[in-house]
């Protein structure tokens, strides 16, 4: 049995995931993106690094490899100390809604993204649960991670941060979200998904000309993640001589897609009237490894699991021209992606 702090991950289209064991100790926790230069292991990086949640690294001490269909035989002690939260609803969703659409249609920010979450019994093996969604979702990153400072999360989420090694890495601007039920031969993207889309775009391609001496784009084109479907570009570069791996997280990190433009006024903004502190969910996870190969997601379509209860998190981007019975209708979409799996 796994009684210390670890984490199981297999990205998309492996037969195989990874597990990542700290055999000893607590996990390694930092304050910011940059303490992590030089350091390698699993992160938990939380959506707002200001002191309230902190970065929570999982040494690998003993590292293997297990193919998906043999996972469901690991037996783990998990973490449970987070506490669990009160529930969320229609109304105080309705309420945020009031406050970010307000200051949009002012012409204060050029999007936001609002968030809610969802608390629903949880009393299954969240390890088979795991082994559910890597056969569900091949296309997604899949996730299970317990320790001290982070609790237990699961997830499943479609968007690289941060992938490669060396000299080539990718990163993509996903946004735009529509039920793949509501599409046909004949689908057309609104201008309101394109135009999300086309937002955070812009963002990751003018942060990346920061870092990179060689950057190659393709798309926009359809990305399907469980029952919804995307607008996806990716980017691949080459960074520059010098430049270190903390410093692009730092500057990715929240892209558009979880918080907004402009990004700083953002992030202050859905802190202080979003109505609940995200933690980890819109966060970075994955594995980071400056010597080795990185892979790194936000933490999108995910969910705390604490004493027998699930705490499902889900989003979506706000306009000026957005309404909240279609929003609030996305996140109902989203979270079925891990609920399903429950």
């Amino acid at each position: 049995m796994i009684k210390h702090p670890f984490a199981i991950y297999r990205l998309p289209f492996a037969d195989e995931c990874t597990v990542v064991v700290q055999e000893s100790g607590m996990p390694e926790m930092y304050d910011s993106i940059a303490e992590l230069e030089g350091r390698s292991g699993f992160v938990m990086i939380p959506f707002a690094c200001d002191g309230k949640q902190r970065i929570v690294l999982i040494r690998p001490d003993r590292l293997y490899v297990k193919a998906v269909a043999d996972v469901a035989s690991e037996k783990v002690k998990l973490c449970d100390e987070m506490d669990t939260l009160p529930s969320y609803g229609k109304d105080q969703y309705g309420c945020a809604f009031s406050k970010f659409h307000e200051v949009l249609n002012d012409g204060q920010f050029e999007k936001l993204v609002l968030s809610r979450y969802n608390v629903r019994d949880c009393a299954g093996d969240v390890v088979e649960a795991f082994k559910r969604a890597c056969d569900a979702y091949p296309r997604m990153m899949v996730y299970l991670c317990s320790a001290p400072g982070c609790g237990t999360w699961i997830g499943c989420t479609p968007e690289i941060l941060l992938s490669g090694s060396k000299n080539h890495f990718r990163t993509v601007a996903l946004a735009g979200t529509v039920p793949l039920s509501q599409t046909d031969a004949n689908f057309i993207w609104s201008e309101k998904n394109k135009r999300e889309q086309g937002i955070v775009a812009d963002y990751v391609r003018k942060t990346l000309y920061s870092f990179a001496s060689v950057i190659e784009e393709e798309g926009p084109y359809n990305s399907r993640a469980g029952q919804l479907l995307h607008l996806k570009t990716h980017f691949h570069f080459s960074p520059k001589q010098g430049c270190g791996l903390t410093s692009i997280v730092e500057s990715l990190h929240p892209t558009p897609a979880v918080c907004g433009m402009p990004k700083e006024k953002s992030l202050h903004f859905i802190v202080e009237n979003e109505g609940y502190e995200r933690g980890y969910y819109t966060g970075v996870v994955g594995m980071f490894d400056p010597n080795g190969k990185t892979d790194l997601y936000v933490n999108l379509r995910c969910a705390s699991v604490i004493k027998g209860q699930a705490v499902l998190y889900a989003g979506g981007g706000i306009l000026a021209s957005s309404d909240a019975e279609s929003e609030w209708q996305e996140t109902e979409e989203k979270m079925k992606t891990v609920g399903d799996i429950l």
